[in-house]
């Protein structure tokens, strides 16, 4: 992403915008603008929401925080808002993605009912690192969050940047008008049955979309504390049934 937009010259355009026409997508009912977010979560009685961007299908890392994070901002909902724009070779495409939620919604027991929103988030990642998390949360600030999620290593692409990287930005411009919740990476301590962060010590585990996209490549299954049973069974039925289920 970021050598796409280098690639374009020193030039930008800027003006007003004006929607003549929405174009057709087979995820309208996931496409909210902001004013209609805002109104949705003023109707819930949301004034306190956190928001978590994604690229990839749901795994138990990505509950963990998103359900501990909901807890430490004491916020009145959860909006998990995937991004649904074009992405790069080997990334999951946009329906199982969002498929994986609408999965563990159904299940009942995973999220709490009266305090959980997904929709879809239509842009491409840039794999930018520490500016496109500020980015990302601007734009969660814009569809009416309070608070928004930032990972380890949000919106970055392999180990180019520090682990620390995002933080060290957000320090160096201040307030940006939402809260920003940072997460180090989560993995799992076999030996304790239950999911810690690296300072917590122990033998932990990791847990990464990347490990999940590696198994279904390979046919292998992974346990039920890595991904839920019920999401790897809805990705091997895609597989089975011919759909696409990574960027070729």
């Amino acid at each position: 992403g970021v050598s796409r937009l280098r690639q374009r010259g020193n030039a930008v355009l800027a003006g007003n915008v004006t929607l003549v026409n929405r174009r057709p997508s087979a995820r309208r009912p996931y496409e909210l603008s902001p004013s209609q977010l805002r109104q949705s979560f003023a109707q819930k009685g949301w004034s306190r929401v956190v928001g978590f961007h994604t690229r990839n299908v749901c795994h138990r890392a990505h509950e963990y925080i998103q359900l501990k994070a909901l807890e430490m901002t004491n916020a009145d909902g959860l909006f998990i808002n995937p991004i649904t724009g074009p992405k790069k070779a080997g990334d999951f495409v946009s329906r199982p993605i969002m498929k994986s939620y609408q999965v563990l919604f159904d299940q009942g027991d995973i999220y709490p009912a009266d305090k959980i929103a997904l929709g879809s988030f239509s842009t491409y990642p840039r794999y930018a690192g520490p500016r496109e998390a500020v980015f990302t949360a601007l734009c969660r600030k814009n569809l009416g969050c309070s608070h928004f999620i930032i990972g380890r290593d949000h919106t970055g692409t392999g180990n180019f940047y520090e682990q620390d990287a995002n933080q060290k930005l957000v320090e160096q411009l201040g307030s940006i008008g939402i809260e920003l919740v940072f997460f180090n990476a989560v993995g799992y301590l076999l030996e304790e049955n239950r999911y810690a962060f690296p300072e917590e010590g122990g033998n932990l585990t990791s847990i990464s979309g990347t490990k999940v996209r590696q198994a279904l490549r390979s046919g292998q299954t992974l346990p039920d504390w890595f991904i839920r049973d019920p999401v790897q069974a809805m990705l091997r039925d895609e597989i089975a049934a011919g759909r696409e289920i990574f960027v070729p």
